[in-house]
């Protein structure tokens, strides 16, 4: 169905049950950083009853003369990441100038949740928005972000549609609240001339590890001994977020049980499976594997001083445009009894409105969310893997080098579990693997007290 049609029937459903109202816009980028836009709801009463002013807010703001709905949209991407998504909406506005304008605004990393969270409290919430999956239980449980299912539909979004493993992190309680961007897993990067220098690249040029835990540590153990002076067989930071992603790639490898019970109170990782990845990992440290509190870590894997480097696939873009260097990128390898890797997601999210929302807005939200994740070719540039099937299947796709060979994470990522308090109960998981790498706590204290801590996040109201 053409877009303009589905506009309007949207349009006439509304007029019809007289059930929502009208809506209000927040900042927009760094050229027009304008607050709410309030003659759309004057215009909007004003031609409520004129059957042609109705077909133009079919297709846009009925505030503005040529019908056109302008909309706002706060992300967090910086870097190349913002690059390519600047040039993502601008795209959007080019082929949508006549119906909808997206005035987007980058706003900080670290004060985004919280600054999204005020202004859907202060009835100033931008319309549309991009989360983290991992973030999304805490919004749907605070009751900042929309339900999609019904303005979906008629926005003609197939949910069959999108990777149903990226899909499926997004769904609470049979509801859909996110239209998924992409997925952003945990990937090995290898350096080609290392390895083929030391005959441990195979004619396909991947890396020749040979399987099991022992056969991960028999191949780091040949490049440390045979790599020339100042190569490293693999560098990872020796606390924070990369060790314990290591960590809970190798514990879901082992079928471990998860991070909480199904009543989301209970901490689960305290087990065979997380014990054997954390003496796992803390061995790499100790044997020299990894070196211990390195810094630089990226720079000196851009330098071609690292055989191997666990990153995220956002990493992608930067190690392209180093001049020089030969590298490769695969998931992560499977070391125990099955593929799996840490993963999280982008998506988009339409927040609530709590002063006089507008379905229009909504739905011309919805018409830019579900482009932005069929542009997953162009967002690939960046070295996510898009959540759409239609984008994955692109010769755009098809046609950038290295995704392709790490697009099977998408499907081996297991996502953290939905709750509420997940990213601070994570916060307190990590502190203590930290202690384990460091030498601090022996595994079993170590994960004793991280089930202690976690438990304590999780059980507050």
């Amino acid at each position: 169905m053409k877009q303009s049609k589905i506009l309007t029937l949207f349009s006439s459903i509304v007029l019809v049950s007289s059930i929502l109202s009208a809506c209000s816009n927040t900042a927009n980028n760094a050229t027009n950083a304008k607050a709410t836009d309030k003659a759309t709801d004057k215009a909007t009463d004003a031609k409520a009853t004129d059957a042609k002013a109705t077909d133009k807010a079919a297709d846009g703001n009925a505030s503005n003369k040529e019908g056109k709905v302008t909309i706002t949209y706060w992300n967090l991407f910086g870097g190349g990441d913002g690059e390519i998504m600047n040039q993502m909406v601008k795209k959007f506005n080019d082929e949508f100038k006549d119906k909808i304008e997206v005035k987007a605004l980058t706003q900080d990393w670290g004060q985004y949740y919280t600054k999204l969270q005020t202004a859907v409290a202060g009835g100033v919430a931008p319309d549309v928005g991009i989360s983290h999956t991992s973030k999304l239980s805490e919004m749907v449980k605070l009751g900042i972000i929309e339900p999609l299912d019904e303005y979906a539909q008629a926005g003609g979004v197939s949910w069959s549609g999108y990777n149903q493993n990226i899909l499926n992190a997004t769904i609470f309680d049979s509801k859909h609240y996110a239209l998924p961007l992409d997925a952003h897993p945990f990937i090995l990067y290898y350096n080609k001339k290392i390895l083929k220098d030391m005959s441990l690249l195979s004619d396909d040029g991947k890396p020749k590890i040979e399987p099991g835990p022992d056969g991960f540590v028999s191949f780091l153990t040949k490049i440390k001994q045979n790599a020339p002076q100042g190569i490293y067989p693999m560098l990872l930071s020796s606390t924070g977020e990369d060790p314990y992603r290591l960590w809970w790639a190798f514990y879901n490898q082992m079928n471990g049980p998860g991070l909480l019970d199904q009543s989301g109170t209970k901490a689960t990782f305290n087990n065979d499976q997380g014990k054997k990845a954390a003496e796992y990992v803390f061995n790499l440290f100790n044997k020299g594997l990894i070196p211990k509190n390195f810094q630089k870590i990226g720079e000196t894997f851009q330098a071609g001083k690292a055989a191997l480097l666990p990153s995220g696939v956002w990493f992608t873009g930067t190690l392209e445009a180093t001049k020089g260097l030969e590298f490769g990128a695969i998931p992560f390898p499977q070391i125990y009894d099955k593929p799996a890797t840490w993963i999280d997601s982008h998506t988009l999210v339409i927040p609530i409105q709590k002063k006089n929302k507008d379905p229009k807005k909504v739905q011309a939200a919805i018409t830019f969310a579900k482009w932005i994740t069929e542009q997953g070719a162009m967002w690939a540039k960046a070295g996510h893997i898009p959540a759409s099937t239609t984008a994955v299947e692109s010769q755009d796709f098809k046609s950038l080098p290295l995704r392709s060979d790490y697009l099977k994470a998408a499907n081996d990522g297991v996502y953290l579990p939905q709750s509420p308090k997940l990213w601070p109960a994570k916060d307190q998981l990590v502190q203590s693997l930290d202690a384990i790498w460091a030498g601090k706590e022996p595994v079993d204290k170590g994960l004793e007290k991280a089930v202690q801590n976690v438990e304590k996040v999780v059980s507050q109201q």
